[in-house]
């Protein structure tokens, strides 16, 4: 993560800002980017657009084609720096860095603070209309350029999760939910009308906001250490660890602190369908304590 100091000095030297705001609520990042202010040239990322259509998850991980497009309409190549922000008020950066790193661009990173902060701090701005990138627009006649597109990279779906739960507390593999500690137990109700709320059998909690000190910066890595082991996640086990929250936007918190804590990226997931997938299958267990 770059300070935003750290990331006025990298503005005008070829890096690429990606505004990536999305909300839990009827604010819409869209069109607070379009209305402006936004950071001077940077573009909007939209992980309800950029995604696998038709899921009831709505942001899943995008075709690797698509966001080869996407980039490709950027301008962004697999050598390209890429910082991403936010608006105030924003927490869905994890998830569009995660996105980025998942289908194959690995030169991008998040600016602590907010576009306020960068207001704040003199950063250079852009006021009035712009329009924004939407993939119905994009052409498929054309074969994307971008050829670092990969396959989502360390993202399971709702067989794995079966698996895990079905093998109990023999698992080799974590599940680690980053949801409030009421909608973990189900005292809370989910955002989504209906859902049912509590967790998946064997699941740690590990609320996504108590990693955090600020707006998107971790705390340091001794407290996110010993925040995991207080709720029975040592962030230094040999199992692979999947990461899971409400739709797959806050679980990639969890999936950024534990690699902060030192741990292998490559051993961490997350599951894409999140709660919406699987509290909407009656089949599927849930527990509610």
């Amino acid at each position: 993560m770059l300070s935003v100091s750290e990331s006025m000095k990298r503005h005008d030297d070829g890096t690429i800002f990606v505004d990536g705001s999305w909300h839990l609520s009827e604010r819409d990042g869209r069109k607070d980017y379009e209305t402006g202010p936004r950071i001077e040239n940077a573009l909007f990322f939209d992980i309800d657009d950029v995604a696998t259509k038709g899921h009831i998850t709505p942001h899943m991980m995008p075709p690797k084609d698509l966001f080869a497009r996407v980039m490709d309409k950027f301008g962004i190549t697999p050598e390209s720096d890429v910082i991403l922000y936010g608006t105030e008020g924003c927490f869905s950066l994890a998830r569009t860095f995660y996105t980025f790193r998942a289908m194959g661009h690995k030169r991008v990173q998040i600016m602590q603070g907010s576009l306020k902060d960068w207001i704040d701090a003199g950063g250079p701005i852009e006021t009035g209309a712009k329009e924004s990138l939407k993939v119905d627009a994009l052409s498929d006649s054309v074969a994307p350029k971008y050829g670092a597109a990969v396959d989502a990279q360390n993202v399971v779906g709702i067989d794995k999760i079966l698996e895990v739960v079905e093998s109990g507390e023999t698992s080799e593999t974590l599940i680690v939910d980053a949801r409030s500690a009421q909608r973990f137990i189900g005292k809370a109700p989910e955002p989504r009308a209906g859902l049912r709320g509590g967790h998946m059998p064997n699941a740690k909690n590990v609320p996504f906001n108590t990693l955090i000190e600020d707006v998107n910066k971790f705390r340091n890595k001794e407290d996110l250490i010993q925040i995991f082991n207080d709720a029975g996640v040592d962030v230094e086990t040999e199992k692979d660890i999947i990461c899971t929250c409400g739709s797959g936007v806050t679980a990639c918190w969890l999936a950024l602190a534990l690699e902060a804590c030192g741990r292998d990226a490559s051993k961490t997931f997350i599951y894409d369908g999140s709660w919406i997938e699987w509290a909407s299958n009656e089949d599927n267990p849930v527990v509610k304590k």
